[in-house]
């Protein structure tokens, strides 16, 4: 469920920030939309961070009382799992915001 909250917020922010880019802003407006573009993407990306290590921290906590047994931590690997997926989404939308605010990848334009 983490997982999906993530991707939808991500999409509806990338979207946002893709429609506001295509909408023939002045270049100081365009500066100033990728500015707090990229401030709420690095606040993501500090949250995230937190909710990966607390994740880590409680599977490893639901490892240790379920044990390891046949399943291998079927439980607490998921969440790892889901957890470090969860921080590469959100590290890849910073990671787009950059090449958008540095210019190598053009807004298009209508």
């Amino acid at each position: 469920m983490g997982v999906a909250v993530v991707r939808h917020f991500l999409s509806a922010t990338l979207l946002a920030g893709v429609a506001l880019a295509t909408t023939g802003a002045a270049p100081a407006e365009e500066r100033a939309m990728l500015e707090a573009f990229d401030r709420v993407l690095t606040a993501m990306a500090y949250a995230a961070s937190g909710l990966c290590l607390f994740a880590i921290v409680w599977a490893g906590f639901v490892l240790m009382a379920e044990g390891a047994d046949d399943r291998g931590g079927g439980r607490a690997r998921t969440a790892v799992v889901m957890a470090v997926v969860g921080l590469v989404l959100v590290l890849l939308a910073k990671a787009v915001a950059a090449l958008l605010k540095s210019g190598l990848v053009p807004f298009p334009t209508p």
